[in-house]
């Protein structure tokens, strides 16, 4: 009989362990999908244009932009926010990184621009460039796009 319940004993940190794991992985699939960015928020529409118009709508629209801008503008339509939550804008110039900043979102439904600009005034140089919108868990949109000289 003493072994018996020297036996169970034994287990039992063993199935505290596995009860645990198993609870651990309920609450982190329960905290995504009621988190600030659960799976019904969604990116409607992401473009790269040279400029908005009066309505705040996106003109010269275009992934392959001809040499001469001074800014690039990230034009964003998006759904199903917590009002509040922060996405992470961040721009690549080829494979380096030139600005990542976050992008506060105030209302559930919206538009939101974000500019890569060149303080300066000179435009930005030719090239292959990608900006991204995301969160820690996800990466919502990815845009590649370049600045050419035409000939």
């Amino acid at each position: 009989m003493k072994s018996i319940n020297t036996h169970m004993s034994e287990k039992r940190p063993l199935v505290l362990l596995g009860f645990s794991v198993i609870l651990l992985l309920l609450l982190v699939t329960w905290s995504l999908k009621v988190g600030p960015f659960s799976s019904f928020f969604k990116v409607e529409e992401a473009v790269i244009c040279q400029e908005l118009g009066d309505n705040r709508e996106p003109l010269l629209i275009g992934n392959s932009i001809p040499y001469g801008p001074s800014q690039i503008c990230l034009w964003l339509k998006y759904s199903s926010a917590r009002e509040g939550s922060h996405l992470e804008v961040s721009w690549y110039y080829g494979k380096e990184l030139v600005l990542s900043e976050p992008l506060k979102l105030m209302t559930k439904d919206g538009v939101r621009a974000f500019y890569l600009l060149r303080e300066e005034g000179t435009p930005l140089p030719v090239g292959s460039y990608r900006v991204t919108v995301s969160t820690p868990a996800k990466v919502w949109s990815d845009i590649k796009f370049e600045i050419v000289r035409r000939k």
